[in-house]
């Protein structure tokens, strides 16, 4: 019987050190963790030259960081910024541009251009400057260092987000983030929050008038938008920031850091908190002032760009 010589046959170590390179390649597979001169590169790359392939900016990308980028990172970075490779990407535009002008687009089309960038269900409701409608959320993410609570703000117009770490997902938590992050950021940017809109989770709707959250907004002088049960419970300018936070944050974070299972569920020190915390204000820095987005509704301007000469609405 005919028999293929392979690859085990050499000491112990060999198969460790082949398995390990091949669990590498398969996790390499997601997203992995890129600077954000990677991102430029790749993003001025495509601007440049929407035909250009995935093999032709990985090797630019190489030439240029001395970084190897997966398929699955290119293609992460590129929909983060509404960004597509050749005659995809023109196809891709021509039909947003149907959609935002009314006309009828397929409806495959249609569920690629949202997949692409969830911003668009939001359209029609269309905010005219800052603090007109900020939507809020929270969600769990789970770090090597332990598990933590994401309380975040996007406003709707241009989708400059605020983000916190906390270690509960509590409606006292989401007061704090609302009363230590968020309205502060407005003041000191001189905007006006006019409107919250959150979903009918229990950390902030209650049903009733009597709910803290609702009470502390009204004393405020916030308005208090809940997400219509006919509707997404998350707002597409939300979902959109949490695609980009899962891909060019959370997941990096894993991935480069990550030092065996369980930890995700052990509480955090308060010196590990405070490091996610100003990793996290460094990333948002980048996603707020450095990347542009591509597409409804920036137009390839970034959140700060877009808040660039809009009203002050305390004056």
């Amino acid at each position: 019987m005919r028999t293929i010589k392979q690859r085990g046959e050499g000491p112990a170590a060999d198969w460790r050190a082949a398995v390990s390179l091949a669990r590498g390649m398969v996790l390499g597979q997601g997203p992995v963790s890129t600077g954000p001169e990677v991102v430029a590169t790749v993003v001025a790359i495509m601007r440049g030259n929407p035909d250009t392939t995935f093999r032709e900016i990985q090797a630019q990308v190489k030439g240029r960081h001395g970084v190897r980028l997966t398929h699955a990172t290119v293609g992460n970075i590129m929909r983060r910024h509404g960004l597509q490779c050749g005659r995809g990407s023109r196809r891709l535009r021509e039909m947003e541009e149907r959609l935002l002008a009314g006309k009828p687009v397929s409806g495959w089309f249609h569920n690629k251009l949202l997949e692409a960038n969830p911003a668009l269900r939001e359209r029609g409701r269309e905010t005219a400057g800052p603090g007109e409608r900020v939507c809020v959320t929270f969600f769990p993410v789970a770090t090597p260092a332990g598990k933590v609570f994401a309380h975040v703000a996007v406003d709707t117009f241009g989708g400059m987000a605020v983000a916190e770490f906390y270690r509960k997902g509590t409606t006292e938590a989401a007061v704090d983030f609302l009363h230590g992050r968020v309205l502060p950021f407005y003041r000191r940017e001189g905007f006006l929050m006019r409107a919250v809109e959150t979903n009918r989770n229990t950390v902030y709707y209650g049903g009733g008038e009597t709910h803290v959250c609702g009470v502390y907004l009204k004393l405020q002088g916030i308005g208090h938008e809940v997400r219509p049960v006919a509707m997404p419970a998350m707002n597409g300018f939300m979902e959109k920031f949490k695609q980009a936070f899962t891909s060019g944050f959370v997941q990096p974070l894993r991935l480069g850091r990550w030092r065996g299972r369980g930890r995700e569920s052990r509480p955090l020190t308060e010196p590990a908190l405070t490091g996610l915390r100003e990793e996290l204000a460094k990333w948002l820095f980048h996603y707020n002032g450095e990347e542009p987005q591509e597409g409804y509704r920036n137009a390839g301007l970034t959140p700060r760009a877009f808040w660039q000469g809009a009203e002050n609405a305390e004056h």
